[in-house]
């Protein structure tokens, strides 16, 4: 091998061994960050599946004791109504729950023997639900409970049931009230959370039986013998709710590919939410800048191929001459001093002997010291962009992760906030119903006004509690889809008028003074009309809420052209800047004063108007006041 090759080839390992070396360590500490990232990101989604599973399981057992307060099912335990009427009630009360989500599969009443009294299927008159679990324990404790997995006698399907007591007015238990439930239900609720491209949710019950899975296959199956193994300490540890990270090879798989499983306990019951993302899709951007890596180092493997032999050549010039001067030596002294002389000079200055020897030899030379400069210099800058590149696209992604974080944490705060307002709220008005039945119970009142009075601060409560449900069964459906709309055509000035005087009504009855300016002509609205009342009776109720008895409240109804305006202004606490983008928020409340709210009002009232292809608009000055209005399209009457 020659010496210009050996040279270039010991320059070229050289690079190419600091290139791996490079790239190795790159991968390892880019790979640890990322996967860190992934972790909390994980766990961040997580937070979020399990806190909006809990929310669904209370809507289905507010739901059941919703049934158990039903007034048809209390005449039917009186024996007001028979049977068969209570079952063809409940016939009908399940087709409209299932007019939008097909979750429930019966509804049935439960004596307190444990059998079924009273149900939509007549296959299931009579079943002895005594000995089953969770019958015996909504006995026990007289509370609401809901069981894990069961599989239906009628079709065989997967269902869970949740039984609530019905108690009467001596608080007593005469009977159970109880809901099936379709188990694929769940699965389809919790595919609409994203984990990644290829992550996705568990849900695991008390007896260790898959609950739901993207894979319908492996539902009511064993979790173990999938490698779900979820350690008994685990459950056992459920006041803490300590999140338990597991690193499990999938036997379901067949590459045998390894996979990051994350548990979190489900609060409403003894159930494991469990997110899978596979090892592979943290690895991506490791291996995506791994290949960045690479191509570089191939384009500087190249680079260093030019350099070598660049090096090589002015390295080999002066050795060649001397051998080459050598070999004549033996022809004469004077060709040996000749020969010494000129390799002096080669090693001196490499340039000038290479002027001479293409001098005398006719060979076409370069400035190959200035072109090895300019490429020096140009790798340099090379370099240095690419690291500058690096480090934005790394600050980036870290700002991101951090953004995505902090918008989890405001929803989960949000959400809590809610739940503990609306449990003090339901406390009150309950607390208040016990107090007044238990003061006309007790027959120490008899004063007939008292007693009125008394039946009148239940019939207040039990109308607050009902509010509030429809509330959250409301804004639970309308954050899961788009609202259905009932259009229909409705004449413009009648319309127009009936929500003038509303509004002009209620400010009157609430001590603010009214102002007001209706001008409408002739023509009709393609609407629904019930959500669009609903949408501004929420912006009138948040226009007397949230401003003083005397000051005025401007109600302004105009139709211009082809477009009618619904505009409504108060002089109340007005909405801060920062608050404005957020304050159509689900559970979103403010920083205002201690009024109450649960952040539903605006949210429903601006998913109605959108749903009729409009907008609803705000503008707002802090300690001045508000104004919420919207536009809807005008037909000519038919």
């Amino acid at each position: 091998m020659s010496l210009k090759r050996r040279i270039t080839l010991t320059i070229c390992s050289i690079i190419i061994l600091l290139l791996a070396l490079i790239s190795y360590i790159i991968y390892t500490k880019s790979a640890s960050i990322i996967n860190k990232d992934a972790e909390a990101y994980m766990e961040s989604q997580l937070d979020r599946a399990q806190e909006n599973i809990d929310l669904l399981i209370q809507i289905h057992q507010l739901e059941t004791e919703k049934l158990a307060l039903d007034l048809s099912v209390r005449r039917f335990l009186d024996h007001q109504i028979d049977a068969r009427a209570l079952n063809d009630y409940l016939t009908t009360t399940m087709q409209e729950k299932n007019k939008f989500n097909n979750y429930y599969m019966d509804l049935f009443i439960i004596n307190k023997a444990g059998h079924i009294v009273s149900t939509t299927m007549p296959s299931a008159m009579n079943l002895d639900l005594s000995t089953r679990k969770y019958f015996r324990e909504a006995k026990k404790f007289n509370k609401t409970v809901t069981s894990d997995i069961l599989t239906a006698r009628s079709d065989g399907s997967l269902i869970v049931i949740i039984v609530s007591p019905i108690i009467d007015n001596t608080n007593r238990v005469i009977a159970y009230a109880g809901t099936s439930i379709y188990a694929e239900s769940l699965s389809n609720f919790i595919k609409t959370f994203e984990l990644g491209k290829t992550g996705y949710y568990v849900i695991i019950d008390s007896n260790n039986l898959i609950l739901s899975h993207p894979n319908e296959k492996l539902i009511a199956t064993k979790a173990t013998n999938i490698n779900y193994d979820i350690p008994d300490e685990f459950r056992r540890n459920r006041e803490t709710n300590v999140i338990s990270t597991i690193n499990t090879k999938s036997l379901f798989n067949n590459n045998g590919s390894t996979e990051l499983q994350m548990y979190k306990l489900i609060e409403s019951n003894n159930w494991v939410l469990t997110a899978v993302l596979p090892e592979s899709e943290m690895q991506e951007k490791s291996l995506s800048l791994l290949t960045y890596v690479i191509i570089i180092g191939i384009l500087i493997t190249i680079l260093a191929i030019f350099v070598g032999t660049y090096i090589s050549n002015k390295i080999s010039v002066p050795i060649v001459a001397i051998t080459k001067y050598i070999n004549h030596a033996a022809h004469g002294s004077l060709l040996i001093s000749k020969s010494i002389s000129d390799s002096i000079n080669g090693f001196k200055y490499p340039e000038e002997h290479s002027v001479h020897t293409h001098t005398e030899n006719h060979v076409k030379s370069d400035d190959e010291i200035g072109n090895l400069t300019r490429s020096f210099k140009n790798l340099k800058e090379y370099l240095a962009s690419a690291v500058h590149q690096f480090n934005g696209e790394s600050e980036q992604l870290i700002k991101t992760s951090q953004e995505l974080s902090y918008t989890i944490e405001e929803t989960s705060s949000r959400t809590a906030k809610f739940i503990s307002v609306l449990s003090h709220d339901l406390k009150t008005s309950i607390t208040l119903i016990k107090g007044y039945a238990k003061g006309i119970l007790s027959g120490i009142i008899e004063s007939e006004d008292v007693k009125n009075r008394f039946i009148e601060g239940i019939y207040h409560s039990a109308e607050d509690i009902e509010r509030i449900t429809c509330d959250i069964l409301d804004s639970a459906y309308e954050a899961q889809s788009i609202p259905k709309l009932y259009s229909e055509h409705v004449d413009m000035r009648k319309f127009a008028s009936k929500l003038f005087e509303t509004a002009k009504q209620y400010a009157k009855d609430s001590g603010r003074q009214f102002e007001g300016l209706l001008l409408c002509e002739e023509g009709e609205l393609l609407i629904d009309s019930i959500k669009i009342s609903r949408a501004w009776n929420n912006l009138l109720n948040n226009a007397i809420k949230y401003s003083l008895e005397g000051s005025k409240i401007r109600v302004h109804i105009i139709q211009e052209n082809n477009k009618i305006t619904f505009k409504i202004t108060d002089e109340g606490i007005g909405i801060a800047p920062g608050d404005i983008d957020r304050i159509f928020d689900i559970f979103y409340t403010g920083q205002h004063d201690n009024r109450k709210g649960y952040g539903l009002g605006l949210f429903i009232a601006k998913s109605f108007v959108e749903a009729h292809g409009s907008t609803l608009y705000v503008t707002s000055q802090p300690q001045q006041g508000s104004t919420f209005y919207f536009t809807l399209d005008v037909h000519e009457a038919v």
